[in-house]
């Protein structure tokens, strides 16, 4: 088993369901509503008869009441389509010195994207992996095969952080690819361009896809607690500035508070699920959490959590 499938990570969130929030397309069996009307599995709604349909779908006990020519329509299942973009760079290299046992952002994101795929595929559902930076590093197609996970697991292991981030151009580019309606989670630490970021959202909610966005972000990132002369070195950039925290504290703070209060406000304006995780959480604490409130929000009808 590979190194990215915790046995402790599986156990606890199998019995979670990934299901579609919205309604999603295609014709496989499975356990999602397809928006397509056919004649086959279950019910969904009568429409008045036209000449050349099927006689046997008439539906004779609805004549019988109002003398009217019924069909019944039936709503097909499809198996839900899941696509997992994974942030492959620089930034996500980062770990902080000071979070005993914590693992680097890009490694917690292979072992959350390595576990959502195992439970989309346990479901007998579609998933697929799109690795990026800047550009996309690799893409593995959707299947529905449990030996999937072996080729997704094989492409994390080489996936090694570097170059800038683009997820919002990635968003565009995994758009035009990947046509039918399904679900994207998106797992980065979103160091890219706000407006970039929230176009690449608005454009995967506008072709009708459901967004989970992951947002990763180490301990040391979200409460900058360095303490006396400190070197910072862009792991993108390349720059690097000597500097007293202190100094610059606030000010970081303050900018991280505008960008994750614009992110946080797309998400909920588009119907898009914005999920923060530090990565000094345990991935299953942070996955259980996240798809059990998911869960409870569609069973009372609710549209996610959107965090």
């Amino acid at each position: 088993m590979s190194a990215y499938l915790d046995p402790q990570i599986l156990a606890k969130i199998g019995r979670l369901d990934l299901k579609a929030k919205y309604v999603v397309e295609g014709f496989i069996a499975g356990m999602h509503k397809s928006p397509y009307k056919g004649f086959s599995v279950e019910f969904a709604q009568h429409r008045g008869y036209v000449p050349g349909d099927d006689l046997k779908h008439l539906d004779w006990r609805v004549y019988a009441k109002s003398e009217r020519l019924s069909i019944k329509q039936y709503e097909a299942e499809t198996n839900l389509v899941t696509t997992i973009l994974t942030d492959a760079s620089a930034s996500m290299a980062y770990v902080s010195p000071r979070t005993r046992g914590a693992s680097a952002k890009l490694e917690y994101a292979k072992l959350m994207t390595a576990s959502l795929a195992y439970l989309v595929l346990g479901q007998s559902d579609a998933v697929s992996v799109a690795i990026f930076d800047q550009e996309l590093q690799e893409f593995i197609p959707r299947s529905t095969r449990k030996v999937h996970i072996n080729r997704i697991c094989a492409a994390l292991d080489n996936a090694t952080p570097q170059n800038k981030t683009g997820v919002g151009r990635i968003m565009h580019t995994m758009a035009e690819r990947v046509r039918r309606r399904g679900v994207f989670v998106v797992i980065s630490d979103l160091f890219d361009n706000v407006e970039d970021v929230l176009s690449g959202i608005q454009h995967l909610r506008h072709d009708g896809h459901e967004v989970v966005l992951l947002h990763l972000l180490d301990r040391d990132e979200l409460d900058f607690p360095f303490e006396g002369m400190v070197q910072f070195k862009g792991l993108e950039l390349g720059e690097q500035v000597l500097c007293h925290p202190r100094m610059v504290k606030k000010a970081y703070l303050d900018e991280l508070h505008k960008f994750l209060t614009r992110v946080k406000a797309a998400c909920t304006r588009n119907g898009a699920d914005y999920v923060q995780i530090s990565t000094d959480t345990p991935v299953d604490v942070a996955l259980s959490a996240y798809l059990g409130s998911r869960e409870r929000m569609m069973l009372s009808g609710g549209r996610g959590p959107g965090r």
